[in-house]
């Protein structure tokens, strides 16, 4: 993994010299399909307390769901995203092995951070006689795990005192009916979270753990006698999907990219997972020929049903060209949880149609880049919450990071005449530095990649605050304004 890391940080550290000379590329739109942006879900509600209300709706909606940052990730610092150079190839990620191999492998949810939860496999007894019994299994061996947790991620489900009822589901009972399930959970001594952001990791943890049984897709969180849970001060009082927890804008199912390009000869994939910016997925095709191919993205619900072929929805990746192998390869890395490969290859042309099915945890908002030398097609799924909008993507500084006077901003951009705006506020929010650039590709569907240089001045310090944005051309207001707290050190 290490050579690994270091072709896609050379790489990245090219195309981003690459992107200073590239003239902005505009591609029409009637070569390429995107649906309009879409609107966040609110979902929680705080009896008597109508300020709280406002506070927690503001944070969700800015995509803070946590109230300080403990992860600090290791992503390369580069003026545009890393893409794997050509001859890589996927390689599945090994999930954390149990300290107790005889026991059953169990797939669950852990918090993270200001993103969606991250699954893992951890040792359990698993009860496979319906879906209430592999839903009770589940949360039992999250209530159990300590061990095994991914880096960077929290388990808030270990902390209730499980004194009720003596047996390895801590007073815990599953109603299935259709697509929703309602749990109930007796903790006479409290659910012993504090604050926003161990609310809402563990409400995330239990949604995710919960609609993981095929065919479930909501979920009812009850206290034992009551209409609804109370967490904190939080109170779940209707049924949860993953997309109203994850913490991203609404993603409309109806949205296509499609390139009208060549045909792609050989084509081979890969993928990274938290490589580039954390809670980014990023899936590459890499085409043998010399233009960008054909190809066309676009999401679906996805639930097979089995545990060998799991997620709730997927990316279908269609392009023209043919893929060495076929079938199903298994990640198993949050979001991603596996790429199946079909080919379709045409009788007497020797190139068709292939179709890359990306299976996912959820929907976050994904973007696609085209890429020459080798051509390429990057797809990019889901990113920090707070640092993507429907036409700005920062992966590089990370939400919270400290930074020197001198630091680099760089991601993806979809924006008029590719021009992206940026500046940095102090803590009085005084604006202490300003400009703009040019992203690799403007006015499209596609998004092209950006890198700025900034340079503060020596008298700031402390928390400040990135704003990334397109100017409208109409007035001048921010549209799609990213705002990432940073610390100046």
């Amino acid at each position: 993994m290490t050579d690994e890391r270091q072709d896609d940080e050379i790489t990245g550290r090219a195309l981003a010299r690459a992107v200073e000379t590239i003239e902005p590329n505009e591609t029409p739109f009637e070569r390429s399909r995107i649906a309009t942006p879409p609107t966040r879900h609110r979902f929680f509600s705080f009896p008597r307390l109508a300020t709280a209300v406002a506070a927690i709706v503001l944070a969700v909606a800015a995509g803070a769901w946590f109230n300080t940052l403990r992860e600090t990730r290791d992503v390369p610092a580069v003026g545009s995203p890393a893409i794997p150079s050509a001859g890589s190839s996927p390689t599945p990620t090994d999930p954390p092995t149990s300290a107790e191999p005889n026991r059953d492998r169990i797939w669950v949810y852990f918090a993270r951070d200001g993103l969606p939860p991250t699954g893992a496999f951890i040792g359990g007894t698993f009860d496979n006689r319906g879906p209430d019994a592999r839903i009770l299994s589940r949360l039992s061996a999250l209530r159990y795990a300590r061990t095994g947790i991914p880096p960077g991620a929290t388990n808030q489900f270990a902390e209730p005192v499980p004194t009720q009822t003596g047996t390895s589901t801590f007073g815990m009972s599953s109603r299935v009916q259709g697509d929703l399930a309602t749990v109930e959970f007796e903790i006479s001594g409290g659910w012993q979270v504090r604050g926003s952001a161990q609310s809402l990791g563990l409400v995330q943890q239990l949604v995710y753990t919960i609609t993981d049984e095929p065919g479930v897709r909501r979920a009812v969180i009850k206290d034992t006698g009551k209409a609804n849970a109370v967490i904190d001060q939080l109170v779940i009082d209707r049924p949860l999907s993953r997309e109203d927890v994850s913490g991203y804008s609404a993603v409309d199912l109806a949205a296509r990219i499609a390139l009208d390009g060549g045909a792609g000869g050989r084509l081979s994939y890969a993928t990274s997972v938290d490589k580039v910016s954390p809670g980014l997925a990023r899936f590459v095709v890499t085409a043998q020929s010399a233009e960008v191919p054909q190809f066309s993205v676009g999401a679906e619900k996805w639930d097979n049903g089995t545990a060998g072929d799991a997620g709730k929805y997927l990316l279908r990746v269609q392009v023209l060209g043919s893929n060495d192998k076929e079938g199903l390869e298994t990640f198993d890395s949050s979001p991603l949880r596996g790429v199946m490969t079909r080919l379709n290859v045409a009788t007497g042309t020797g190139s068709g149609v292939t179709t890359y099915e990306i299976r996912l945890d959820d929907l976050r908002p994904w973007r696609v880049l085209t890429l020459s030398n080798p051509s390429r097609v990057v797809v990019d799924i889901g990113g920090a919450p707070q640092a993507i909008s429907d036409r700005i993507a920062v992966y590089s500084p990370t939400v919270g990071a400290a930074v020197s006077h001198d630091f680099s901003v760089s991601g993806l951009a979809r924006v008029f005449e590719a021009t992206v705006s940026w500046r940095v506020k102090d803590s009085a929010q005084r604006v202490v530095a300003s400009g703009v650039t040019n992203a690799s590709l403007g006015t499209s569907a596609l998004w092209g990649a950006y890198e700025v240089a900034v340079k503060l001045p020596q008298t700031v310090s402390g928390n400040v605050t990135l704003e990334v944005y397109e100017a409208s051309a109409k007035d001048g207001s921010e549209v799609g304004l990213v705002r990432l707290p940073l610390a100046v050190r």
